[in-house]
């Protein structure tokens, strides 16, 4: 169904760049976790969220919900609306084409770290991963091109069956208050957006055992710059930069009685990809399957599975690796039958 990743010079580099990161973190604290938390409570304060893990012993809803309390007690700014030169990407996967306009590279993979329980907290004799130098990120990040300098990956579709993205502006303010169903695409992805993890990785897992086709068309880790007025000039001015993993996946979908697609987008605060493609997958869902009108059936098997958090993490994740064969065939079957309507 999927190829594996081939030995090469670029994965030596991600993998020692992986490597560096682990090492660099676990002097820092837990930053994933302090990533779930921080998203989860739909704040961006990695430092009090720290606090708050530590205050609960580590009990993440209860640190979710510390951290939402203190910042309901602040005072809230609107933002500007983020522009596209804003966004400096870091790394960009597409698990669908193997040559995208602009490029794929893997910056700092999760997925390459290692997998095995390491009780060395020193880096290895020689290593200068201990180093500043090594472990600059800006240094590592000083040529990444801004979102509005790299093409769509799903442009890649254009003459292919493809259902049309409803669009509703810019939705309801879940920090505003609880927004109520039916929700409007973009009011959804908000209140997704902030989900618990375990729960979107979840539905997504449910979501892809169902589909006939599932691939990311884009993955990208992004460094977002935050503007808000001047309180003066009016001015827009950059007041913090965020950390946000963006996702485009495409599923199969039925096109005017034909094979063709669905495209999903989901983006989340943090470093945590599994949350990004899960919010891509829900949404492709909806919008290939309407209000996910066919039912889930609650039996043995899938209740059993729902719970296994370690294989739903893994089943979702799996589709950063390249599908390119299964989608290619995929393609195909949708080119024949658009060309079999038009004839």
């Amino acid at each position: 169904m999927y190829a594996t990743l081939q030995d090469g010079p670029g994965l030596a580099a991600a993998r020692e760049i992986a490597e560096r990161q682990r090492v660099a973190e676990m002097g820092h604290g837990l930053a994933v976790l302090e990533d779930q938390v921080c998203v989860e409570a739909g704040v961006w304060a990695p430092d009090a969220a720290r606090r708050a893990i530590a205050q609960v012993g580590g009990d993440v809803p209860r640190a979710v919900a510390l951290l939402r309390v203190w910042a309901a007690t602040l005072p809230h700014l609107h933002s500007c609306p983020v522009a596209e030169s804003d966004i400096r990407i870091e790394r960009r996967i597409s698990s669908a084409y193997p040559e995208i306009p602009g490029g794929q590279w893997l910056g700092f993979a999760p997925d390459l770290a290692p997998r095995i329980l390491s009780w060395d907290d020193e880096p290895e004799p020689g290593s200068t991963a201990g180093d500043d130098e090594a472990v600059d990120l800006e240094d590592i990040d000083a040529d990444a091109p801004s979102r509005a300098a790299v093409p769509r990956v799903r442009d890649l579709l254009e003459g292919l069956p493809v259902r049309v993205e409803p669009s509703d502006g810019d939705g309801l303010d879940p920090a505003a208050g609880t927004p109520v169903p039916p929700l409007g695409r973009a009011t959804r992805g908000g209140v997704l957006a902030g989900g618990e993890t375990a729960g979107l990785v979840t539905l997504a897992s449910l979501i892809l055992g169902r589909r006939r086709e599932a691939v990311l068309a884009e993955l990208t880790v992004n460094a977002v710059s935050l503007r808000v007025p001047h309180p003066r000039t009016g001015t827009p001015c950059v007041v913090a930069e965020l950390p946000v993993v963006e996702a485009e996946a495409v599923i199969d979908a039925d096109v005017d009685g034909a094979a063709g697609f669905a495209v999903g987008w989901g983006a989340s605060m943090g470093s945590i990809e599994r949350r990004a493609i899960s919010l891509a997958l829900i949404d492709g869902a909806v919008q290939a399957d309407g209000e996910l009108e066919e039912s889930i059936p609650l039996d043995e098997q899938t209740v059993v599975g729902a719970t296994d958090g370690s294989a739903n993490n893994g089943f979702v994740e799996h589709l950063r690796l390249p599908h390119y064969a299964s989608f290619a065939s995929y393609v195909a079957q949708a080119r024949a039958g658009t060309r079999g309507e038009d004839t």
